[in-house]
């Protein structure tokens, strides 16, 4: 269901921008709707197909002295997601923008200037969500790979704690800090 509503938005409103005035020569009726359908396709992208599709959602807060922060969220396991999912998701997110490039190119070459609103609505919206889940997939890969050496380093540390001589090697060595320390405590009292 969520690949149907991620790319129903997106090729809804490139067919309208396309194909709207055949219906209608209303031009403010094709620009409300076709900004939108940009609007639900943006939204959607964002808060719903990504975090079901990729196991991603990002969004930005501005804070009190005006700049931007940018939060990631992922998925712990990966593993849930399926590979015909992201690369649908992943392609969408490409395409789109790309798409509606080469629309603002059309629209310069013929003259529709009153279109390229909506074009640049488009690019923008896409671009802003192409580059959200570029930054959190990195944000990801990047948490997952501190997790794996946090795990491994883990892992070595109770190998080398299982093994009863390092073991008892550590522990001498720990106790002979504490009574060091301890002994000097007592020579300036």
């Amino acid at each position: 269901m969520a690949i149907i509503f991620h790319l129903l938005f997106k090729s809804l409103a490139l067919f309208i921008y396309i194909f709207g005035t055949w219906v209608t020569s209303n031009f403010i009726f094709v620009f409300v709707l076709c900004i939108i359908l940009l609007a639900f396709d943006f939204w959607t992208v964002k808060n719903i197909s990504g975090r079901l599709l990729v196991g991603l959602r990002w969004w930005s807060v501005v804070k009190d002295d005006g700049s931007n922060e940018w939060i990631f969220e992922s998925l712990e396991d990966m593993a849930e997601i399926s590979l015909i999912d992201s690369r649908i998701f992943w392609g969408g997110l490409y395409i789109s923008p790309i798409c509606w490039s080469l629309m603002f190119v059309v629209g310069l070459l013929r003259f529709k200037l009153e279109y390229l609103p909506i074009v640049l609505a488009a690019i923008v919206l896409n671009s802003a969500n192409v580059i959200g889940y570029i930054k959190c997939s990195s944000s990801a890969k990047s948490k997952m790979q501190s997790m794996m050496e946090q795990g491994m380093a883990q892992g070595a540390m109770s190998a080398a704690l299982e093994n009863s001589s390092f073991r008892n090697w550590v522990l001498n060595f720990l106790l002979s800090l504490t009574s060091s320390t301890a002994s000097r405590g007592n020579n300036y009292a």
